[in-house]
């Protein structure tokens, strides 16, 4: 069964679980094979950790987390430009003008479904002692619903009720879902990841989901729902009794250089592995940066936000752009040549640590919260006196400090949406012109992605559930 038949029926087939494992571009799976097995064929322990590793295999795909995800996160919002000589990639997200036959978008929400199909057959295979393993599989479910509902819907803190995506849940033959609310969502989110929490094994490597690394992607979803109590509940819990520590500053730039699998609980909590026989060649999400496509840079607004002594800044090469503009090209995934491919950052301890400073500064806990930015910060740069600021002040300085941090992993985007802030771009020397400067205000229709043509002609229960603008 071919990709076209896939993304054009997706919901459809994906209830009937008969379609063949995306072999997106030059994706490799980890598994022997590419069926999807309905849940009564996963009738042992070993066949369900079989389908696990092909379901990790499935999340590293390049629709997914293995570049889409993360390049669409800075992309869309002001710390990435597209240079004027490029591949084709990723010009309709620049220029804020993604059209419905996007190829980009569909294929992002048809291997996001693939991938909630193989957790959806693992969870509900009958197979006794296997908590552990449907552990993983409700937490990369979790997953990939937080990426579907921050990308096709409103922000659960600007309109809980609006539409958010349709929730598949169960193999079912004849299900054609309409779209669930935002908050039904989150909902769901949440649930698989407290049910996760509660039966997922102690931490081993940074490749396999483990409890306090699930235990800070729920901190990271109830920040984003708003719900700073429980969130940095969650992240102390964390910070406190889990067993990660911050990457050190005379560590940093090895950190990142290093594609290995971590097993000493340094600064990443999981990360989706990119080896040197399953990895996405020249596809890999280093590539669009530099060493391959290189299409892709950092903004000069965000470049400019790093002192000299911000280790951080370590991560960006002065050069130019393929057509010879001034431009800074980011280097903190350096492996697309190399025979082991950078793994996949999906949360480190950095961000927790930054869950936990915006979560008790809009409790008005503004000590706590200092002392939480503070910790990343000044780690990053020892020459930096600290955050002492209190109140809006403070939670803004958290905000940028979110966006020094994480930049080129894929949240800014989301970040500005939930905190409904526009979106002002730097003039790049050297960008396309769609999009370069751009400046987009806050709510803008065309901040939330168009559900593929594709599905609507296939589910007539959502043909007519188009996100506003499209």
């Amino acid at each position: 069964m071919n990709n076209a038949f896939l993304y054009k029926h997706l919901l459809i087939v994906l209830a009937a679980g008969t379609i063949l494992g995306s072999c997106s571009k030059s994706f490799v799976t980890k598994t022997p094979s590419n069926n999807l097995p309905t849940p009564d064929a996963l009738n042992s322990a070993s066949a369900l950790q079989s389908d696990l590793n092909g379901t990790y295999a499935e999340i590293r795909n390049v629709d997914q987390f293995g570049r889409d995800f993360l390049v669409i996160g800075d992309l869309m919002a002001d710390n990435t430009f597209v240079e004027a000589r490029n591949s084709g990639r990723y010009l309709y997200q620049y220029a804020d003008a993604i059209p419905v036959t996007d190829q980009v978008t569909r294929d992002m929400w048809g291997e996001s479904y693939t991938g909630i199909l193989r957790c959806n057959n693992i969870i509900d295979a009958n197979v006794s002692g296997t908590d552990a393993i449907k552990a993983q599989a409700y937490a990369i479910r979790a997953l990939l619903y937080f990426k579907l509902v921050n990308i096709w819907a409103t922000p659960y803190t600007s309109d809980s009720s609006a539409m958010g995506v349709p929730l598949v849940l169960h193999y079912n033959v004849t299900a054609t879902p309409a779209r669930s609310s935002v908050g039904a969502v989150y909902r769901q989110i949440v649930s698989d990841l407290t049910k996760a929490f509660a039966t997922a094994p102690a931490y081993v490597n940074s490749v396999t989901l483990s409890k306090y690394a699930i235990e800070g992607l729920l901190a990271r979803v109830y920040m984003y729902m708003g719900d700073y109590t429980d969130a940095l509940t969650a992240a102390k819990d964390v910070i406190n009794n889990g067993p990660f520590t911050l990457v050190s500053a005379n560590s940093f730039l090895s950190f990142w250089a290093n594609p290995g699998v971590h097993t000493d609980a340094v600064e990443v909590m999981f990360e989706i592995d990119c080896d040197p026989v399953n990895n996405n060649a020249f596809d890999d999400l280093g590539a669009i940066y530099i060493n391959g496509y290189q299409d892709i840079y950092c903004s000069s607004q965000l470049a400019g936000l790093f002192d000299s002594t911000d280790v951080r800044l370590f991560l960006l090469i002065q050069g130019t752009t393929k057509s010879g503009a001034l431009a800074y090209l980011v280097n903190k995934f350096p492996n697309a040549q190399n025979n082991d491919r950078d793994n996949l950052k999906v949360i480190r301890l950095a961000e927790v640590y930054l869950i936990a400073a915006e979560s008790a500064a809009r409790l008005g806990q503004t000590t706590a919260a200092q002392g939480y930015v503070n910790s990343v910060a000044q780690t990053r740069d020892g020459a930096f006196g600290g955050y002492t600021d209190s109140g809006p002040a403070l939670i803004a300085d958290i905000v940028q400090e979110r966006r020094k941090e994480l930049a080129f992993e894929g949240d800014r985007l989301f970040d500005m949406n939930r905190l409904g802030l526009p979106i002002n771009r730097a003039t790049n020397n050297g960008s396309v012109a769609q999009g370069n400067g751009l400046s987009i205000a806050y709510p803008n229709d065309y901040r939330i992605s168009p559900l593929p043509q594709q599905e609507l002609l296939a589910n007539p229960n959502i043909a007519k559930q188009q996100n506003p603008g499209y």
